[in-house]
């Protein structure tokens, strides 16, 4: 969700090749779990769900932590965990993760129909979150007023906040791929073996990157701290500390840049079995690292530009655009979906 985040660690390619972690999935929960279409129980031999469990599963499934939901219902958190761990015993779910995977996924009987790109997992999403096949974890730093940053969350690269349909003050955590098909497809255009090894890839980087982007934080927090300073700082005083601070940030970047490239040129046969050419994943980053220096922490969400995206085969596009792994579908739709009006 973005909230008062850097944006530009989460949804463009300074997250794809630079942000910390990414633990993108090969295998995901099933389209028809433990839980069965009965939202108050599974299949034959299976007790039903409880009044309790029913209600730890809806807070849990709004996002609500195990001790948020222990206050809510007036419960201990103990009694919270029990209710999941039987869950776990009764209906072989493996974790918490999928439990409410499968509660979302049942029919609503009347109640408000839910968007169908809305995500159906916790957030923020758990370290070695696994639920999902188009899952490409992320970390969003927050922010607080100042715009400083306040520490660091796990997220995804596709998630993002929407209206909810007809109202202009509900929101809801969005997919920007669609729905589950949608996202089986992209998964599926891009490669799960691929996805697995694209995340090898970042981590690696992440490791390399992790201390030169808090480096930046801290000196873009210090270049807008500066005009604020006043009281007995000269304006000349003033320019002269910021032209220091735009030259160690120059410093830096060129420094990260330079151990970037040093690190892909030892990766580069791995990058050319994915298809990702060295060339293009270096101008890449390069461009979401000036985005990032010279917008700071407020940047808005931006597309890999078409000049860049034509540097990587058709194959791996969709890795970045992931509207492009649904357009071949959303056109079949509409050849095979009837007349017009």
């Amino acid at each position: 969700m973005r909230t008062r985040s850097a944006a530009s660690l989460r949804d463009n390619v300074f997250a794809a090749f630079i942000t910390a972690g990414d633990e993108t999935v090969r295998t995901g929960a099933g389209e028809r779990g433990p839980l069965g279409n009965d939202p108050g129980g599974g299949g034959a031999g299976t007790p039903r769900l409880t009044p309790r469990q029913a209600q730890i599963l809806e807070l849990a499934a709004a996002g609500l932590s195990d001790k948020e939901i222990a206050r809510r219902l007036d419960v201990t958190h103990r009694t919270v965990r029990t209710h999941f761990e039987k869950l776990y015993e009764q209906r072989g779910i493996r974790n918490r993760a999928q439990a409410i995977a499968i509660w979302s996924r049942r029919p609503t009987q009347g109640h408000r129909t839910r968007p169908a790109d809305e995500c159906p997992y916790p957030k923020p999403f758990p370290p070695g979150f696994a639920e999902c096949t188009a899952y490409q974890a992320t970390q969003m730093i927050t922010l607080d007023i100042s715009h400083r940053p306040l520490g660091a969350v796990w997220t995804c690269r596709h998630l993002e906040s929407r209206l909810m349909p007809n109202t202009d003050y509900r929101w809801y955590g969005a997919c920007v791929i669609g729905d589950a098909e949608a996202r089986r497809l992209w998964s599926q255009s891009v490669g799960p073996g691929r996805l697995y090894e694209i995340s090898q890839v970042r981590q690696e980087v992440s490791a390399l990157s992790g201390p030169y982007i808090q480096r930046l934080m801290e000196l873009k927090t210090a270049q807008q701290a500066a005009p604020e300073r006043g009281g007995s700082v000269s304006v000349a005083d003033a320019q002269q500390r910021a032209r220091a601070i735009s030259h160690q940030i120059n410093g830096v970047v060129d420094e990260f840049m330079t151990d970037i490239a040093h690190l892909l040129q030892e990766r580069k046969a791995v990058l050319d079995q994915l298809h990702l050419p060295l060339r293009a994943c270096l101008q890449l980053i390069r461009i979401a690292i000036d985005r990032f220096v010279q917008q700071g922490l407020t940047e808005p969400e931006w597309e890999v530009p078409d000049e860049v995206l034509t540097l990587f085969p058709d194959d791996i596009r969709s890795y970045f655009r992931p509207s492009r792994a649904i357009e071949p579908a959303d056109r079949q739709s509409r050849e095979t979906g009837g007349g017009t009006a």
